[in-house]
């Protein structure tokens, strides 16, 4: 149902209200779903190049995509979310400890959207890892077409498949086919943008709800695109403007809801909190996680990926951040033409959110997993030259394919 508040300068030539593309035929549809599979494909393959055993994109070696907090996700799967003192009786084989020396233990400080997916699969019959990874891989199809749909199909094959690949390659995208919520994030982003381009800002307020209950990142991403339903109805009076509020808002009840669900399954409200404040208080302070990122051969994290391997994240965190910053000057070009289109505006406020949110953090880690989901923000580089498309679309699958071993060998964490 299309909002009463429709911008006149945020229609496309299909009468959808800020989708900027034309609307495909119903066959267009199989040409998404082929570039859909080959785009999956190509990425899966430049994933895994660099490790034998994950070169197969057929292969349900779960073993292959379980490192790090796997487990965590599958016990919740299993068990729900605990909480509790090191060593009491609530806590024995709930998760492991993020370190000796911290005061809580358990599983509440991973979120639990993912593992209810999980469950979901494992109702058929299959183990929770086989369940994990078949939620992984469709939910970064459904990503990659949603793409599509919202902002490839009025574009040449060659032209859409970059730009998907471009989507997929984003840094990052090993832990969208790991046993990981990224990817299950991802597609819920992609899918509350895309919802939202089309004033249906209820089922987009829905999806970003859940892409905050798989990863936190999506609470950055969450905040961009609210500030950009508002940035929209600034000229249209203030009962749309206090109307768009509320839905850019609702997108971020992610957060209270967490509460209510940690408060009957974990014992108290605040058990996600408490735990990742119990992390993060022995972590790096504001900004340092980012500067530990891009001059990581000057610290401990070379020792342990590898020289190689430090300069490549950084590299890839450059490179994050450039296409966020073009995906906003294309947005700015955009809106100072009185061209305000929502599907250059939302995704491009997303990934700049995203990154910025990140870079406040102090927890290094979510640098390599968090920062996928500023990847809707390439959409905006759709009509950029094909001369500049080619060699970043090159330069992120390398830096993909070089950096991913470290992630199959339980290194990048």
């Amino acid at each position: 149902m299309i909002s009463r508040d429709a911008h006149p300068d945020d229609v496309d030539q299909a009468g959808q209200p800020g989708s900027g593309v034309t609307k495909a035929p119903l066959a267009g549809l199989w040409s998404g779903v082929l570039l859909t599979i080959g785009v999956w494909l190509t990425s899966r393959l430049v994933v895994g190049i660099g490790t034998g055993p994950a070169r197969n994109p057929f292969s349900f070696d779960t073993t292959l995509w379980a490192h790090w907090d796997t487990s965590q996700y599958l016990r919740i799967a299993a068990y729900g979310p605990t909480f509790g003192r090191c060593g009491s009786k609530a806590t024995p084989g709930s998760g492991i400890p993020f370190e000796l020396h911290l005061r809580w233990c358990g599983t509440a400080g991973w979120l639990p959207g993912y593992p209810w997916a999980i469950r979901v699969v494992h109702t058929i019959g299959l183990s929770s890892s086989v369940a994990g990874l078949i939620v992984s891989w469709i939910a970064v199809a459904t990503a990659i077409f949603l793409v599509w749909f919202g902002w490839a199909r009025d574009l040449s094959i060659g032209r859409a498949f970059l730009l998907l690949l471009l989507f997929a390659l984003f840094p990052g995208a090993v832990y969208n086919f790991a046993i990981f919520p990224t990817s299950l994030a991802l597609a819920a982003v992609v899918g509350a943008i895309l919802a939202a381009s089309r004033q249906r800002f209820l089922t987009g307020a829905i999806l970003m709800v859940f892409g905050g209950l798989c990863y936190p990142s999506a609470w950055f991403a969450a905040a961009g695109l609210a500030i950009g339903i508002v940035l929209l109805a600034l000229s249209l009076g203030v009962e749309t403007i206090v109307r768009r509020t509320f839905w850019g808002l609702a997108g971020l009840a992610s957060v209270p809801i967490l509460e209510i669900v940690d408060y009957f399954t974990a014992g108290r409200s605040d058990a996600y909190f408490v735990l990742v404040g119990e992390e993060l208080g022995y972590g790096p302070s504001a900004f340092q996680a980012f500067l530990d990122l891009v001059f990581a051969q000057k610290t401990n994290l070379s020792g342990v990926i590898g020289p190689l391997a430090s300069n490549v994240l950084a590299i890839q965190a450059y490179g994050a951040i450039a296409l966020a910053v073009a995906s906003a000057a294309i947005a700015i070009c955009f809106w100072r033409r009185k061209d305000r289109q929502a599907a250059h505006i939302y995704p491009a406020l997303v990934g700049i959110t995203v990154i910025v949110g990140l870079l406040v953090t102090n927890n290094t880690s979510t640098w390599y997993r968090g920062v996928v989901l500023a990847a809707p923000c390439v959409v905006c580089l759709r009509r950029i030259p094909m001369r500049w498309l080619i060699p970043i679309v090159a330069i992120m699958g390398t830096l993909t394919a070089i950096i991913s071993p470290s992630f199959f060998n339980g290194r990048l964490i």
